[in-house]
């Protein structure tokens, strides 16, 4: 039996994790929505100066969280509907750059230092609306809003417009960064970033037996989270494994 090389592995993870998104996707595309739900509710009952209560909507942020604590931004990585779509958007973009033989602007490291920070402004200034009874305007104003109408059928763009607008937007960049939407504007990736994770999940590397210059690791991660430590814990890491697969040394371990 041939043995598999390194692009073998990769192209078999790599469709697996589509596989799995694409389950999550037909099968439970409102775990974010759920998770998300549970952060505005719990910010306008606190606002409302009421008792938290249990609903669905907490049961599952609280599940999601425990998760990403115990095995990492696994759900952010594998499971997420929207995460899911920016993936698709991204390799239908690369198709069509790769077939017209054009390569569309890259944000440098530098910009996505910076702008992977709007994505706590988002969580904060959703929080501040929701605390302030303003709820509605996140529903009204949300890109998930018009993804989800769309998933079911409907097409309200008139009545959403703002929402439709900002959802166009986060199109055109997750058409040009990979993980676009999850890096720089997700309110609970934010949350998620913050989130400890267990030691023996972090990914650790021995950077004194890598190849000089590889940048392997670095140059497939979605994220483009900076390698130079031995320890690679980052609250931006989405489970992916691309960077353990590509690794031409096997250098990335748990």
């Amino acid at each position: 039996m041939k043995k598999l090389t390194k692009k073998d592995k990769l192209n078999l993870l790599r469709w697996f994790r589509v596989l799995v998104q694409i389950v999550f996707f037909v099968f439970l595309p409102a775990v974010f929505s759920q998770s998300f739900a549970a952060i505005k509710s719990i910010a306008e009952t606190v606002g409302n100066g009421e008792v938290i209560k249990n609903n669905s909507f907490i049961v599952s942020f609280i599940v999601v969280s425990i998760i990403t604590i115990l095995c990492g931004r696994i759900f952010c990585g594998w499971a997420c509907s929207f995460g899911a779509f920016g993936d698709w958007v991204f390799q239908v973009s690369q198709f069509i750059q790769k077939k017209l033989k054009i390569k569309f602007p890259k944000i440098s490291d530098k910009a996505i230092s910076y702008l992977k920070l709007l994505k706590y402004i988002v969580l904060i200034t959703i929080i501040v609306l929701c605390f302030c009874g303003k709820a509605s305007l996140v529903a009204e104003n949300s890109p998930w809003t018009v993804f989800s109408l769309v998933r079911v059928g409907q097409y309200k763009f008139a009545v959403y417009a703002t929402s439709t607008i900002l959802m166009c937007i986060v199109i055109v960049g997750m058409a040009i960064k990979e993980r676009f939407f999850c890096q720089f504007l997700c309110p609970l990736g934010a949350v998620f970033a913050i989130l400890p994770v267990l030691p023996f999940i972090s990914l650790k590397r021995n950077k004194d037996n890598c190849i000089p210059k590889c940048n392997a690791c670095k140059n497939n991660c979605p994220v483009k989270i900076k390698l130079q430590d031995n320890s690679l814990t980052d609250g931006e890491c989405i489970s992916c494994m691309r960077c353990r697969m590509i690794c031409p040394k096997g250098n990335i371990k748990n």
